[in-house]
């Protein structure tokens, strides 16, 4: 019986099986309910991609999957035609529907050839209709990334290699997440499998060339490090798994510290408080400035930039402005607290616009969202709004005297510079703030404030108006 179970456990089928399986089993839990999941391989032709693909084409025969592929047409290598012919081959052979996609790798990016393919290979991922894509990366792939990251001095994020999706829920841009059933298992099981199966498959040349850096590792530095440590490859893969786990526990203290420095704040997008940050220590206030820019979608920046932001943010008065240019964004200080700014300068001239009478009106021009929510007792009356045009302009594109709007009662007239100052509305915000009109007159400032001679009575049907900057 024991021999049995070790045999079973053995053999490179099962094993291949069993981690589709599990990879099913979290694909299944995470679907809603009364919908069958998508799963979409990923499928280049190599052995991982095809013993991936033979895998789940065999487990959803069971029912319960909506199983298709992709292939990635590169145009990289004479044989790339043939590469497709090998994919298109295999899935007629598996009755399982398959795209291939043609794009054009940017040799001129600056990035590499490498990165260049593998961002165009994510934005197809990206575009398909699944709810996961499955990847072959397996054991082998995880140790080299593992190695790879820590030669070029990543943090714990980037040491804990690549997620399987099982824990780390991991998505391309909008689209997919992304699945990876074969961490566990080594590029030798997989080929006995293939070749147990009886499968064919194709072995990119370029794979061979050591003037790429994975390759390199694969073919130069991971032979001479099993010489001397035998279990090279699966160490590297098991410390990237228990480094996944340290990095989860940091991301979710991260968030939690995110959430109270952004308590608070005047506007929105919020600003993180620079008295959480300094009240956390330094260690945790950088983990919250990484949290707050992978949510943003800004590229990481090196250790030491990210250091000296959080120094300069710290060490300036609270008159001082702080302005620190990251990848597409910049990092201000006003008062106290950090915001992040994406914005571009403020168009001038122009005529103002009218209101679009829906909740939403996206200002582009402005860099923001118009907000509007009817409600009782607030806001513009809804009387004044019936057969007028409520105008949109800002400041930047005011000509006269700077406005003032009258507003509590007894009406009072203040400056707009009051109300940006009273709300701590960060200067740089202030010259794409819209101002809504009526008839020519000044009737609402959007979240902060409505003139009387525009507001609703108390019970009485309004619009309330809210500004959204974008990010």
């Amino acid at each position: 019986m024991a021999n049995s179970a070790r045999s079973r456990s053995a053999d490179p089928v099962a094993r291949v099986h069993a981690a589709v399986a599990h990879a099913l089993a979290t694909v299944r839990a995470s679907g809603t309910q009364g919908a069958l999941p998508a799963v979409c391989v990923g499928l280049s032709g190599g052995v991982d991609s095809m013993v991936l693909l033979q895998a789940f084409a065999s487990l959803a025969g069971q029912g319960g999957l909506r199983l298709s592929a992709v292939h990635v047409h590169h145009g990289l290598s004479p044989n790339a035609d043939g590469w497709a012919t090998t994919c298109r081959s295999a899935c007629r052979r598996l009755k399982v529907p398959l795209s291939v996609v043609r794009v054009v790798v940017d040799r001129q990016s600056g990035l590499g050839i490498e990165a260049a393919a593998r961002l165009q290979r994510q934005r197809v991922f990206a575009a398909q209709r699944a709810d996961w894509i499955a990847l072959g990366h397996h054991r082998d792939d995880q140790a080299e990334t593992v190695l790879l990251q820590l030669l070029r001095g990543a943090g714990l994020r980037g040491l804990s290699g690549m997620p399987d999706g099982s824990e780390i829920v991991e998505a391309v841009a909008e689209g997919p997440r992304l699945l990876r059933p074969f961490l566990d298992l080594s590029r030798a099981t997989l080929e006995a499998c293939a070749r147990q199966l009886g499968l064919s498959w194709i072995e990119d040349e370029s794979n061979a060339d050591t003037a790429f850096d994975r390759n390199y590792i694969r073919h130069a530095v991971m032979p001479l490090l099993e010489q001397r440590f035998p279990s090279a490859r699966a160490s590297l893969a098991r410390s990237g798994r228990l480094l996944a786990t340290s990095a989860r526990l940091v991301e979710a203290v991260a968030a939690q510290d995110l959430q109270a420095a952004l308590e608070g704040s005047p506007v929105r997008p919020a600003g993180v408080s620079l008295a959480v940050l300094a009240a956390i220590g330094e260690g945790r206030a950088r983990e919250l400035l990484r949290e707050w820019l992978r949510r943003h979608g800004v590229p990481m920046p090196p250790e030491r930039r990210l250091a000296e932001a959080l120094r300069q943010a710290n060490e300036a008065g609270p008159e001082r402005a702080v302005e620190i240019a990251f990848d597409g964004i910049t990092l201000r200080r006003y008062r106290d607290r950090l915001y992040l700014d994406r914005s571009h300068p403020a168009a001038a001239g122009g005529d103002a616009i009218a209101w679009n009478r829906r909740g939403r009106m996206a200002l582009p021009a402005l860099g923001g969202t118009l907000l509007a929510e009817p409600v009782r007792g607030a806001g513009i009356a809804q009387r004044l709004l019936r057969g007028a045009v409520l105008t949109i302009d800002a400041r930047s594109r005011a000509s006269g005297p700077a406005p003032r709007i009258a507003i509590g009662e007894p009406p009072m007239r203040r400056t707009l510079k009051n109300l940006w100052q009273e709300s701590a509305v960060p200067p740089w915000q202030r010259d794409r703030w819209p101002l809504l009109r009526i008839g020519g007159e000044l009737a609402c400032v959007p979240g902060l404030a409505v003139a009387s001679a525009f507001s609703a009575r108390p019970g009485e049907a309004g619009r309330v108006f809210r500004w959204l900057v974008d990010g």
